[in-house]
């Protein structure tokens, strides 16, 4: 398929096109030879015979150039024309067909503006010659004859039409099948986020809470014997739980296509005690309250609420144990609120919470506010009002009829 020329550019047709159009060359050359003998048999001159053949040979050739360069190819057909008719005397509607086949190549090939002027330079040029031609048709054969040739140029416009169309819907394709690449690629960077968040989630809160039991343990060795079996029986059930909650999320990704894989529940507001008893168990006092019905909100919502106490528990064991901290779970009017505060040393920013290059990043505390900007919630921390710090999301939700 080749493009389309706005004047004399100089088209570079496959190597298929090019040769169909020697093919069709060929023929209208045949047909002009073998219609130039008739023409000269009717005029009754046997001496033009060889000239005529000639002329005719090289109006039929015209055709082999009408997707390379379709102004030369016209230009040939008409001077070829012209010495067949003008000088030669013979009659022009017997030079054969090269002409439909130009006006064919003009209409696929040039823009349409361009186009309609090669349609309207054949039109005069025939009207003119055969006005001219010794045997003249008549007004009605030259009619017939031009409506032919309009017809020509017509399928060819309508051939560029649909060329035009291939290409842009070939090109929309392409953007369609990029977009849908993008799309995927988005998808798998957003899945490896979602569980970049769980795992650290995961991991911090079940790490932090180890931490602290193995330094009681160690405090304990050799005398507290049962307080040290405790605090080890604690680690070994956090280490547990932290395997059996990566085993799910591997699992998640590795079954994530299968209809029939079993997974545990994820974590939501009604396992808060199972959450609280461990930081309690490390040291940490809390003073949870609940406010509403927590059953009604939906598993996502609800999923991202446990997270942002957990994030905000780990975080207090980090930075302010032993110290006493106050949850406080309140849903009203499709509104979730969740606040964490502790009575530890207030102030500047605490290292999870700084960012830039001099200091932590604070990945729990990024995942925390983008997991509640999700549900257009949001999240505030800071300083508490005395003393210690504060932490408030605040996730709008629709309530689950049960």
């Amino acid at each position: 398929m080749t493009g389309h020329v706005a004047w004399w550019s100089v088209q570079r047709p496959s190597s298929r096109s090019l040769a169909l159009d020697v093919a069709f060359a060929a023929v209208c050359a045949y047909a002009g030879f073998v219609l130039a003998t008739e023409a000269v048999r009717l005029v009754g001159n046997t001496d033009m015979l060889l000239s005529a053949r000639l002329v005719a040979v090289l109006h039929g050739g015209s055709v082999a150039w009408r997707r390379v360069n379709p102004w030369a190819a016209l230009i040939q057909l008409l001077l070829t024309a012209a010495v067949f008719v003008g000088v030669l005397g013979l009659p022009g509607h017997l030079l054969g067909p090269a002409v439909l086949f130009v006006v064919y190549g003009s209409a696929a090939t040039l823009s349409r503006r361009w186009a309609l002027l090669h349609l309207a330079v054949v039109v005069t040029g025939t009207v003119v010659l055969l006005r001219l031609e010794p045997l003249f048709p008549g007004w009605p054969s030259t009619v017939l004859y031009l409506l032919t040739i309009t017809a020509a140029w017509c399928l060819g416009a309508v051939v560029r039409t649909l060329q035009v169309l291939a290409r842009e819907n070939g090109r929309r394709a392409a953007e369609l099948e990029q977009a849908r690449l993008e799309l995927a690629r988005s998808a798998v960077a957003a899945e490896r986020l979602r569980m970049a968040r769980e795992l650290h989630d995961v991991l911090a809160h079940s790490m932090s809470v180890i931490a602290m039991q193995a330094g009681g343990a160690r405090l304990a060795v050799g005398t507290n014997p049962d307080r040290e079996r405790a605090m080890l029986a604690q680690i070994e059930g956090l280490t547990r739980a932290a395997l059996a909650e990566m085993r799910r999320l591997v699992a998640i990704l590795r079954d994530q296509d299968e209809e029939a894989a079993v997974l545990d529940p994820a974590p939501s507001l009604g396992r808060l005690h199972e959450l609280v008893s461990r930081v309690v168990d490390a040291g940490l006092t809390v003073d949870v309250r609940t406010e509403g019905p927590l059953d009604d909100i939906p598993p996502g919502v609800s999923l991202t609420a446990y997270r942002v106490v957990q994030e905000a528990l780990t975080n207090v064991l980090r930075h302010a144990a032993p110290t006493t901290a106050r949850l406080a779970v309140r849903a009203r009017a499709g509104l979730l609120t969740v606040c964490v505060e502790d009575e530890g040393p207030g102030g500047g920013p605490r290292p999870a919470e700084r960012d830039g290059s001099g200091g932590p990043t604070g990945h729990g505390t990024v995942g925390m506010r983008e997991r509640v900007a999700l549900y257009g919630g949001t999240v505030t921390s800071g300083p508490a009002p005395v003393h210690g710090w504060r932490v408030e999301a605040r996730i709008p939700y629709v309530e689950v009829t049960r």
